[in-house]
């Protein structure tokens, strides 16, 4: 099985989208119907979902037609599929029909594992859509969006994006493609490459009110600002499970930056944030940092239903970071 990016993923008899990230699963499906269409404006698109998952489905859909049209056929939710069709793909798989393209999506989990290893046997092109978590392949991400609308952008308004909206690879793209729509010109004169200025041009008076920034101003034990921030983030009805999410991620790179031989390559970082991280390491200890990560903790557990009153479950876990800080 050989893998492909989901921005260069190319029309096959059999192609496997498998990971959790909906955005790049849905990106690729996105692409290989609009080539197929490219192929032949008159291509049959099938999906087989819901109701149309029925005993032969596949046979149905994929089996010569009368006028010979070729045929697009999706599975969305392959592994959700009854065991009647994954037996019918087993059967499929050594000898797909001509003018067929089936593209299998695979959400996560065990189910239809045998076919899974199957398709892997037999060599079928392979998206890997798995959850986009080191900020590099966020920044590629964002990089590739602006390549697909022919778009220029400095690197400086690359990390600007994702340093804001990198907790949701969804909202990244939507601001991303608002950014684009929000710098073109007018017909007939050249696109000048995105800046940072356009990032914060876009996203001015809401970054300050994002997780992050929450995160940023407890991490530096400025409590007062860091208690404002937050509040500001609430009256625009952030929820706390995010805001809870994004100290922990965090937490969890400054405690990483202490351990021995921390580097950009050993933790996939950016240069940029191993140095700030750096910086801001040097005003805690293990017994602060586990204090701190504690109260993370018992925040998280809270806000997902643990506590009565999740608000205040995360303004007590932003005090009790800068208090931890202070008693280093």
């Amino acid at each position: 099985m050989s893998d492909v990016e989901w921005h260069s993923v190319t029309p096959a008899p059999i192609v496997l989208i498998q990971g959790t990230e909906t955005l790049i699963a849905d990106r690729a499906v996105q692409r290989l119907r609009g080539l197929a269409r490219e192929q032949d404006p008159g291509v049959a698109i099938h999906d087989l979902s819901g109701e149309a998952l029925t005993a032969g489905a596949l046979t149905q859909v994929a089996s010569p037609s009368l006028f010979g049209e070729p045929r697009f056929v999706v599975v969305p939710e392959l592994q959700a599929a009854p065991e009647a069709l994954i037996l019918e793909l087993l059967d499929y798989l050594p000898r797909p029909e001509e003018d067929v393209s089936l593209v299998l999506v695979h959400r996560g989990g065990n189910r239809g594992k045998k076919l899974l290893d199957a398709l892997k046997k037999a060599g079928v092109p392979r998206v890997d859509a798995s959850p986009v978590k080191r900020p590099a392949d966020k920044q590629a991400f964002i990089a590739a969006e602006f390549a697909r609308a022919d778009r220029r952008a400095q690197p400086e308004a690359i990390t600007a994006l994702v340093d804001a909206f990198g907790t949701d690879l969804a909202e990244l793209a939507a601001i991303s493609r608002q950014l684009i729509e929000d710098t073109t010109p007018e017909p007939g004169e050249q696109p000048a490459p995105i800046t940072a200025q356009d990032v914060h041009a876009l996203t001015a008076g809401r970054v300050e009110s994002t997780a992050f920034a929450v995160a940023d101003a407890a991490i530096a034990g400025r409590e007062q600002e860091a208690l404002q921030l937050l509040a500001q983030a609430q009256l625009a009805g952030a929820d706390p499970v995010p805001i809870v999410a994004a100290v922990a991620m965090k937490m969890r790179q400054l405690a990483k930056i202490t351990s021995p031989g921390a580097s950009a390559r050993t933790l996939g970082m950016p240069d940029w944030m191993i140095r700030n991280l750096s910086r801001e390491a040097r005003a805690w200890n293990d017994r602060s940092l586990a204090r701190a990560i504690e109260a993370v903790a018992r925040a998280d557990h809270e806000v997902k239903g643990a506590g009565r009153d999740p608000r205040w479950s995360v303004q007590r876990m932003v005090m009790e970071i800068c208090r931890a800080r202070r008693s280093r």
